[in-house]
């Protein structure tokens, strides 16, 4: 019988790799680390998703050369955060989810898609633009931060 409550600790939950409701003044780097991998990973997939959308005419904007220069800059400045934790590629990640909102406002909620997708879109464009601030929060305090302890690496899944 599997222990819902320690396995929602562990992949959810965990105070060293997943330390979202923690304050940026109480991190360590590990912690801090854990975090801006998380982030850079989900930015990095949706915006070289949006950047490979832009090639094709299929997509809901059509081709566009100008939106997937921006996406694939958007990925690069996640790659280039993540193993940096400088404030430039922090501080361009997070105004990249006022771009979309700004976006999905002018040119989203037209007759092309239902109202609903372009509503749950806006609602995780405005979850990261709210998420920003702690981004740039976490550039800046990266190097007073104390180096904490790596945790030990997981072997298996459900052991």
């Amino acid at each position: 019988m599997m222990d819902w409550e320690t396995m929602f600790k562990r992949y959810v939950w965990d105070t060293e790799r997943t330390p979202y409701f923690t304050p940026v003044s109480r991190l360590t780097r590990v912690q801090a680390d854990f975090e801006v991998l998380a982030f850079s990973i989900f930015m990095g997939v949706l915006f070289s998703v949006v950047a490979l959308g832009a090639l094709t005419d299929k997509s809901m904007f059509g081709r566009s050369p100008p939106l997937g220069l921006y996406a694939f800059s958007v990925t690069a400045s996640a790659i280039v955060f993540n193993y940096t934790k400088l404030l430039i590629p922090a501080i361009y990640l997070a105004a990249s989810p006022l771009a979309c909102l700004a976006y999905v406002v002018f040119y989203g909620f037209d007759g092309a898609r239902l109202r609903v997708d372009s509503l749950i879109a806006s609602g995780i464009v405005l979850m990261l633009t709210l998420y920003a601030p702690r981004i740039i929060s976490i550039a800046r305090a990266y190097e007073s931060m104390p180096a904490g302890v790596a945790p030990p690496p997981r072997r298996t899944l459900f052991k």
